[in-house]
Order: C-alpha cells, then structure tokens, then sequence
C-alpha cells in the first residue's frame, strides 16, 4: 500500500523531534514493549511492523511501530483514514484541528508549521490538498520539550502532520517517538553496516 512507503516519511520528521518529561505510550503501546508482545499484522522490514494497537483512535485506519530487538518498540505511528473529494481540505484540516486541540490539552504547548511555500505551482484554495500532495504545502504540529510541552517520562516527541495521496484525497499522520529512538536506529544502522 502507497501509505506504507510514506511511513518514512513521517519516522524521518520525528527523528528531529527531542524532549522529554507517567509511563509513557501511544495508542496503549509502551516505550520498549518486545515485538512479540504486538499482535503484528505484516513485517515491513526487520525494524518496522504494521500492528494492531490496544487503543485505536477512530480517525486512523492502520499503525505501525519501529522496534529493535534489544530496546523494543521505540516509535508508533498512526496513519490516518483518507478524507476523500475534498480538493480544500476541509475535512481534513477539521479533523486535524481537533486533534491538536485534543493533544495540546495532554501535552501543553506545541510547535506549529502551516505554510505554502513562495511560489507555489498550487496556490488556490481547491488546490489545498495538491499542493500537499506536490510538497508545496505543509501543514505539522509538534510536542517536545524545546516547545516546553509537557511530555511524560521516556516520551521524546509527538508530531501530528497532513500527508496527500492525490489531488483530492488526504489523511493524518500522528507519531510518537520514545527516547529510545537512538538506541533502535543504532542497532539498525550497525545491521546494515555489518552486511557491508
């Protein structure tokens, strides 16, 4: 599936994401929980599984976790339901704010990103979700403790963000990632060096 490749994409921006500050966890998954512990849909790769979460939200349709074996799961990601025929973004931006306004109530302060870039090829307001689509657009709030958010314990970042399929057709990416993030990619990265 498209939004599978996008996941990167996401577990890219939340590696620029750091803070800290209860037990933390996202959708009923805790920091260093053992894959095995998952009930795991499909493996994407040696470090990233689609799984079923204890909590779900309602506006996410699939989630993903990126665990290392020796640290457990250090990252979730939420990948949202389409929001369909909706060339503005109407739909998607409601969902959006309600979420934000939902996380800020648990994490405090955010930092907020909504901007189309200068000179943008898509500029027009039915054009909202192409210029997402065509990286024109951006539209991302982050939690972490530089924004003095109020992250519990062993949470570094939370980042909420629209991504576009087409030019009609958009969803929401919620991640969260753990302080154990850098311990998980050196493990992947020493994997990958060792086949070198």
């Amino acid at each position: 599936m498209f939004k599978t490749k996008l996941i990167t994409t996401a577990a890219t921006i939340l590696l620029f994401v750091s803070a800290t500050g209860a037990s933390a966890q996202a959708f009923g998954i805790e920091k260093g929980t053992p894959i095995e512990n998952l009930e795991v849909v499909r493996e994407i790769s040696e470090f990233e599984f689609s799984v079923i979460v204890p909590k779900p939200h309602s506006e996410f349709e699939s989630y993903t976790v990126f665990a290392a074996p020796e640290v457990g799961v250090c990252q979730v990601i939420g990948i949202g339901k389409d929001h369909d025929n909706d060339r503005y973004g109407s739909s998607v931006k409601s969902a959006f704010a309600d979420l934000s306004s939902a996380l800020t109530g648990i994490y405090g302060a955010s930092k907020n990103y909504d901007f189309i870039k200068n000179g943008a090829l898509w500029d027009g307001p039915e054009e909202w979700v192409m210029a997402l689509r065509q990286n024109e657009r951006h539209l991302a709030t982050f939690w972490t403790e530089d924004q003095q958010s109020e992250l519990p314990e062993g949470l570094e970042g939370v980042s909420l963000s629209v991504s576009a399929l087409s030019s009609d057709l958009a969803y929401i990416l919620l991640g969260y990632e753990f302080d154990n993030m850098d311990e998980c990619i050196r493990i992947r990265d020493n994997q990958d060096q060792g086949g070198l």
